[in-house]
């Protein structure tokens, strides 16, 4: 791992947005689309996976450089155009193919849940990352080196895509102008595909283009407000919890179900299936968004908790180059005992 991680660079840009954000918001009577309990688990989600991220890295590019040496089928002229256009394009649909796969397996939805579990919509929500993430888009970032495409443009499309996302999580920006509604993914689009209404289940899976949906028979527009976070309200901002919760619950269904293909049939299946006998959740009404009232002295030094993590993982961002695996881990539990006890204090459990 060599250079500098412009994560470390985007931090503070990601930062600003969210202040931006946020004081904008209120400027327009929308104060509650920030809550300082849920944006503090937003961030520290976001924080740990950086964190975590920086050690999974190591088995994804290994396992990237393994095909790359040995799978690959085309080698490309160093100044060709051609990869950064089958990266750039490509990516993009690879993305929509495991965006799509994480919405409807069970095991895989398990890690992306994560990202929908915020009952807000706000630039913090882009920060809320899994923390098995990387290992699930494993596979499909090795396609592109069975094409030959080289780690460094594979990595450099990933990450702009990456980042063209992050604008996409606020209720601030309504529709833009009909051509380009059609080609990209917008806000507006996005939005829907975070909504739990029936019609907004499982739609607008794309990254950067919302062509793939239009072509897949995927697409939902935004027809009425929706309604965030997952059919399932998770009910807590921990994030460690938030990224065990749903394994928690395949656990459960598993050991309900009757027979043992039933029982594995849980990490595959989608996730509104049940096993035979195991009658489906019954609708009521939803409870109001988890929303922890502490006072003010709480809130102030959980959010400055929650400062030091950010810096702390910026620094290990920074320095990862000079860090060993078992140092990056240490940092990551330290980050994690930080971010837990300030959402634990957000939510006055001690």
């Amino acid at each position: 791992m060599t250079g500098l991680n412009p994560i470390a660079l985007a931090v503070p840009v990601f930062g600003l947005a969210i202040a931006g954000e946020w004081w904008l918001a209120r400027r327009r009577g929308r104060e509650a689309s920030y809550h300082p309990g849920v944006a503090a688990a937003d961030i520290g989600c976001g924080a740990l996976y950086q964190a975590l991220e920086l050690v999974l890295r190591i088995a994804v590019l290994g396992v990237y450089g393994l095909c790359y040496e040995h799978a690959r089928l085309v080698d490309w002229d160093s100044a060709s155009g051609w990869p950064w256009v089958i990266g750039l394009l490509g990516v993009d649909l690879a993305y929509y193919a495991w965006h799509r796969v994480s919405h409807v397996v069970n095991a895989l939805w398990a890690v992306h849940a994560v990202h929908h579990q915020s009952e807000d919509y706000n630039f913090a929500v882009a920060l809320r990352q899994p923390l098995a993430e990387p290992l699930t888009w494993m596979p499909f970032l090795c396609i592109f080196a069975v094409l030959g495409i080289p780690v460094e443009v594979a990595l450099a499309s990933f990450a702009a895509n990456m980042f063209y996302q992050f604008w996409l999580h606020t209720e601030l920006v309504g529709r833009l102008p009909r051509p380009l509604e059609w080609v990209l993914n917008t806000p507006s689009h996005h939005r829907a595909h975070h909504g739990i209404e029936p019609e907004y289940l499982d739609k607008n899976y794309g990254g950067v283009l919302i062509l793939w949906d239009r072509l897949f028979g995927t697409f939902e527009p935004e027809r009425r407000p929706p309604t965030y976070g997952t059919t399932d309200p998770l009910r807590s901002l921990n994030p460690l919890w938030g990224n065990a919760a749903h394994w928690y619950y395949m656990l459960k269904l598993a050991a309900t179900a009757r027979s043992r293909w039933d029982a594995l049939r849980v990490l595959v299946a989608h996730p509104s299936w049940r096993p035979v006998g195991v009658a489906a959740s019954v609708g009521g009404r939803r409870p109001a968004r988890y929303r922890p009232s502490v006072s003010a002295k709480i809130q102030l030094r959980a959010l400055a908790g929650l400062g030091v993590a950010v810096t702390a993982a910026t620094t290990l961002l920074l320095f990862e180059a000079s860090l060993s695996v078992g140092q990056l881990l240490l940092g990551f539990g330290a980050l994690a005992a930080v971010v837990v006890a300030a959402t634990s204090a957000l939510e006055r459990r001690g």
